[in-house]
């Protein structure tokens, strides 16, 4: 038995199920502009695990991995262009401020709210 199958489908989105509680998630890619791919799948990686190690629920995990992994493939330098707390803050800022509002995808990355700082953390 497989504790967890994640499978990442590139423009399509990826797909995960949870064999211990039967939970599955799907999260749409989100569409952007790659200028290199490489790295991505290793970004996705690090943001899901990232939410596994803080518990969340498995879709957050997965949307949040995928958000990750369409920041970076919108750079070039492959691990150089894994986003920061920054980036995210920064693009989650877009979503919630754009003029053409995307109401699934405001539902689907609420849970950054309670991640992000409201604010910028001014430099020491």
């Amino acid at each position: 038995r497989v504790p967890l199958a994640v499978v990442t489908l590139g423009a399509e989105g990826a797909y995960a199920v949870d064999g211990r509680t039967g939970t599955a998630a799907a999260v749409p890619a989100i569409e952007v502009e790659a200028l290199d791919p490489t790295g991505a799948g290793d970004v996705f990686v690090a943001g899901f695990v990232t939410g596994t190690l803080a518990d969340w629920p498995l879709a957050d995990r997965l949307a949040f991995a995928g958000l990750t992994a369409a920041l970076s493939v919108q750079e070039f330098g492959g691990s150089l262009s894994a986003p920061g707390w920054a980036e995210i803050a920064a693009w989650w800022q877009l979503i919630r401020t754009c003029d053409r509002q995307d109401p699934a995808a405001l539902e689907r990355y609420a849970f950054l709210d309670d991640l992000l700082p409201t604010t910028a953390r001014a430099w020491p």
